[in-house]
This record gives C-alpha cells, structure tokens and sequence, in this order.
C-alpha cells in the first residue's frame, strides 16, 4: 500500500518544542515536517507548497502581531490545525532526564489522531500570504462552457482569488465564470478552480470551491482592494 506524502508545519518561537515534535515525527513514511519561527517566517517558505495540516504553537500564537494572529485565523477555516501548548503561560523547557517518556507518549497520540483523521482526508494546497477577509458577495458563477449559471455567494475572497459556495464538486484546473453583482463593474470575471469541498464532506465547513482569477478588469481590482482595506 502507498502512503500518500503528506506535508505538515509546525510554528513555534521554542526550538525545545520543534525539536520535540521534529524527533517524534522523524520516522513516519512519506511525511514532511517543517518548522518556522513565525508567521512570517511560514508565509515566506511555504510558497509554491502544498500542506495537508498545521501546528501551532499557542505561545507563540498568543504573543505574535494582530495581523499574524488574523492569518492564523484565516488558515483555520481552510487547514486542519493542530493547536499546542497552554495559552496562560510560557511552556517550560521539556527535561529528557525527566518527563520526555510521558510526554512522549501523550503527544504521540494526540498526533497520530490528527494525522490520521484529519491531515490524511485533506487534498493539501498551498497558504495564501495575500489578504483574504470573508466578504458575502452575491454573485453568479458558471462552471464550465456551456454551463448554466447560478445564484450564489462568496465566502471569502482575496486579491487572487476566491471561495464560492456551491454543492456541486468541481475538478481542478476547470475554468469558472463569475459575476459579482454587488460591484459597479459587473464584467464577468474568468477564474480556474484550484480546489474543491464537496457538500457532504464535512460538517464544520461550507461546501464550494476555490477560484484563482485569470482574467479582471482594473475598475474590479480597484473596488477589490478598497474592500480588502
């Protein structure tokens, strides 16, 4: 049986708690750990990969800028994320002489369940480092030539792109039609699916679909990013 490779990052300012997680991670298949120190430093190296889940660490969370702390916020609705750590106070150096064993067999279980029930279902995709904010367009969409249009909304959108609600799963690279009709510019905006959730897959999430845009009128991009200030 192949195992699918799966890449998973973990951010965290404490190199004791990278390292931990690097060492119990070490030996698993067809699996990728990444480490960064911040936010910043993730948005930054990610670039051009794809991630199936994250970790975070919620010291490092709680002490970074409002603006990484909406980043983070952001990923959550799209990535299985995996929050470590106490939120009260500043996690203590691990002790190998000491608590390493225990510790070692807690934080194995609570990862081999993350993994397994939630980074293994997730079709990894990239992490958007543009602004992204959730703003409810109406808006009609066509999937595909020839296709009928229908009534629906965005759920979030960003400079590039977009996520439309829609119960119909859609396949990558397929283009897309929208027509945002809360804007002036009502020109039909050409777009690519880059992924898709299907209704029925998972109740914490709306289903649709992720669109980048191809092709955008300025007057659009102008109005766009007064929403997105």
């Amino acid at each position: 049986m192949i195992i699918p490779l799966l890449r998973i990052a973990l951010v965290s300012r404490q190199e004791s708690t990278c390292g931990f997680y690097r060492d119990l991670l070490s030996s698993r298949e067809n699996l990728l750990f990444e480490t960064y120190s911040t936010v910043d430093d993730l948005k930054r190296g990610s670039r051009d990969k794809h991630y199936a889940g994250l970790m975070i660490d919620m010291w490092t969370h709680i002490s970074s800028p409002g603006s990484d702390k909406e980043f983070v916020y952001a990923l959550d609705k799209v990535f299985p994320i995996l929050y470590i750590g106490g939120q009260d106070q500043k996690p203590p150096e691990i002790d190998p002489a000491g608590d390493w064993r225990m510790a070692c067999e807690r934080e194995i279980k609570i990862l081999d369940e993350f993994i397994e029930t939630q980074c293994r279902p997730m079709r990894p995709r990239g992490i958007r480092a543009d602004a992204r904010k959730d703003l409810f367009f109406n808006a009609h969409v066509q999937f595909g030539a020839g296709e009928h249009s229908i009534k629906t909304n965005t759920w979030n959108i960003s400079p590039n792109g977009c996520f439309v609600i829609s119960a119909q799963e859609q396949q990558h690279g397929d283009p897309v039609w929208l027509t945002i009709t809360d804007w002036k510019d009502k020109t039909m905006i050409l777009g690519e699916i880059k992924w898709s959730r299907p209704w029925g897959g998972d109740f914490r999430s709306l289903p649709g679909a992720g669109i980048a845009f191809k092709e955008i009128t300025q007057a659009q991009n102008q109005a766009l990013a007064s929403f997105l200030k």
